[in-house]
């Protein structure tokens, strides 16, 4: 089994959240389980989670050599990463310099374990001032494995949109 960092659970219920869009986007993954099983990546209906969708990322996680892929990147998180990277693998990213987290990490345990996290992220800014948001990562099937893509979600609800521009960005290797 993978370990968790630091600040991140296994996520179990929707009361574990901090933000409505944390956990609206729980209640609808949880409410799409079939027989425990979660859905596959095409099978999400956007119209059900609309207001959640800019603060969504949507791929797949490749097990060997293991790889995750962002295949969709919402407009929220892509403002607050300074760059979209849908269709970018994590592993062509840099996000150290930004991030309190190893992502990596978080998505290995999701895939190891078949099961949903939520955590805190510490976001910093070029001036050395930090902010946190909340994250969850959440399986879904691909084929015949059930944590193969996943869709997850950063609420940056306490943020103020014109701070963006001081925000460390997310570079590409």
């Amino acid at each position: 089994m993978t370990d968790l960092p630091e600040g991140v659970h296994r996520f179990a219920d929707s009361e574990q959240a901090r933000f409505p869009s944390t956990a609206r986007l729980f209640d609808y993954w949880q409410g799409t389980l079939r027989d425990g099983v979660p859905i596959q990546r095409t099978e999400i209906d956007p119209a059900a989670i609309r207001d959640v969708l800019p603060f969504l990322l949507v791929g797949d996680i490749e097990p060997e050599p293991f790889r995750v892929l962002f295949r969709l990147v919402g407009t929220a998180v892509a403002d607050f990463s300074r760059q979209d990277f849908s269709g970018r693998y994590l592993d062509e990213l840099v996000y150290s310099a930004r991030d309190s987290l190893d992502w990596s990490d978080c998505y290995r345990f999701v895939h190891a374990e078949r099961c949903p996290v939520i955590g805190v992220n510490h976001l910093h800014y070029t001036d050395g001032r930090v902010n946190s948001y909340e994250f969850a990562i959440l399986p879904l099937s691909r084929g015949a494995d059930p944590a193969g893509s996943f869709v997850s979600t950063e609420a940056y609800d306490d943020f103020d949109r014109l701070q963006i521009p001081d925000i460390q960005p997310v570079k590409r290797r």
